[in-house]
């Protein structure tokens, strides 16, 4: 081939690939710069639809439980107690790593709950009773407070399975949440246990009477804590009751 012809050749490629190679940086320079298309907005449509007597029905329930949950903080507040922890307890570390779901080890869990055990005596004809509880956590170093979904209150009196488990706080009687903790009140008799993971929404697994075994005269083996990885503290466990007589050890 003679030389003119090859170099017009060769020319004629490499002009191609050129061209070529500046079309397709054109291209992906378009294609990075390019604006997306926006999407059509979504419109959230909220409109309630709602009579007057639908709204007085509501407002009537919720004073009818208020009042109702007023009358039974009343009626504890008249009651005669027994303080269980004097001047509270935070849930040892110790109890934790021994009774921790899942990794407990039943010997040293054992001794743990031990520990924080009191001993009660009582006399027979205790004819009302309620377990007040005032609690707060504390997770990551913050303030106490509330209790999470991943916390709950553990109590027992006596024999852990048949009346002892984790407090159902949705089935409470009466509550109040401050800035450091929740109060709580449980009628004694029908106690609303459930079981770990523990869920505000489940059904109690047993929701023994109480009042039944305390007016049974002999010692009784009680205690609570706050369940929790965090930090745990029951600023007050009492028992209001009327009637009989229980003394603490």
């Amino acid at each position: 081939m003679p030389n003119n012809i090859k170099e017009k050749l060769i020319t004629l490629v490499i002009g191609t690939v050129a061209v070529s190679v500046v079309i397709g940086a054109i291209s992906f320079f378009n294609f990075l710069t390019k604006v997306p298309e926006e999407k059509p907005a979504e419109h959230i449509i909220i409109q309630p639809d709602f009579s007057k007597e639908d709204i007085e029905k509501i407002k009537e329930e919720e004073t009818t439980a208020e009042e109702q949950q007023n009358k039974v903080l009343k009626l504890y507040q008249s009651f005669k107690k027994v303080d269980i922890y004097t001047g509270g307890l935070i849930t040892p570390v110790s109890l934790i790593q021994a009774c921790e779901d899942k990794k407990r080890v039943a010997e040293k869990c054992n001794v743990e709950i031990a520990k924080i055990t009191k001993v009660i005596t009582t006399k027979a004809e205790i004819s009302d009773a309620y377990l007040y509880i005032k609690a707060g956590v504390s997770r990551g170093g913050s303030s106490l407070g509330n209790l999470t979904e991943n916390d709950s209150i553990y109590f027992y009196l006596d024999d852990a399975k048949q009346y002892g488990g984790h407090l159902l706080r949705s089935r409470v009687e009466w509550s109040r949440v401050n800035s450091d903790s929740i109060e709580l009140l449980f009628n004694l008799k029908s106690v609303p246990f459930t079981h770990l993971p523990y869920n505000d929404l489940a059904e109690p697994d047993k929701t023994p009477d109480l009042i039944d075994v305390l007016n049974q005269p002999d010692k009784h083996f009680v205690a609570g804590f706050v369940s929790t990885l965090g930090y745990g503290k029951i600023f007050e466990l009492k028992i209001g009751y009327s009637g009989g007589e229980i003394e603490l050890k």
